[in-house]
């Protein structure tokens, strides 16, 4: 009897969670009688989208606001020069579900200060990480670290500097299991090749 019933419950729960997906994914606006499909409420593509897989999308303008509700983070290495053969000591893409070390990422972006006059940027590697940051069912866009050159966030709205007193890459390194970590992990070392004769 108790199987019985607690397959009766989650098929319920199924059943309940699939017409929420099917509601969140959205449809074709029915057409009016003229022929035009009816006009739906006004949305902001800024505040919020959705997407495809049926999550919605927020700005990343307002993550800081939201850093106690913050649930997951999705961490993606961009590397605009390969031809460089950098070495790192993790992998170009890691997912990190404890909402407290997430929210502890978020806080040292947060507290990063704003970009402001000119800067002498050191070299560039091109090597940047996409932050994804989850609230619940909610995805905010990205935000862009660049990991060497200056060193700027970008997408919490003015660009942010990393500088090296703060600590977003330690944060971010220990969420993602990287020993010791620095902005030196992240920016990648340039890989040595030995030569041998025979």
């Amino acid at each position: 009897m108790t199987t019985r019933t607690a397959w009766a419950g989650l098929t319920g729960l199924a059943a309940v969670a699939a017409t929420a997906m099917v509601a969140a994914c959205g449809s074709t606006p029915a057409p009016t009688s003229a022929g035009q499909p009816a006009s739906s409420p006004a949305s902001s593509p800024s505040q919020s989208a959705t997407a495809s897989g049926g999550a919605t999308l927020q700005a990343s303008t307002g993550l800081c606001s939201a850093v106690p509700k913050l649930t997951a983070l999705s961490v993606h290495r961009v590397n605009e020069l390969p031809q460089n053969h950098l070495k790192f000591v993790f992998p170009a893409t890691s997912v990190v579900t404890s909402a407290v070390t997430v929210q502890t990422v978020a806080k040292s972006l947060c507290a990063l200060p704003p970009q402001t006059g000119a800067v002498t940027c050191p070299n560039d590697n091109g090597v940047s990480y996409e932050l994804t940051f989850v609230e619940g069912s909610q995805r905010f866009t990205p935000v862009t670290a660049n990991a060497s050159g200056c060193a700027v966030v970008k997408g919490l709205g003015q660009p942010r500097a990393v500088k090296p007193a703060t600590s977003l890459w330690q944060d971010l390194g220990l969420a993602i299991g990287v020993p010791h970590p620095s902005q030196n992990s992240f920016s990648g070392s340039q890989a040595t090749t030995s030569n041998t004769s025979s």
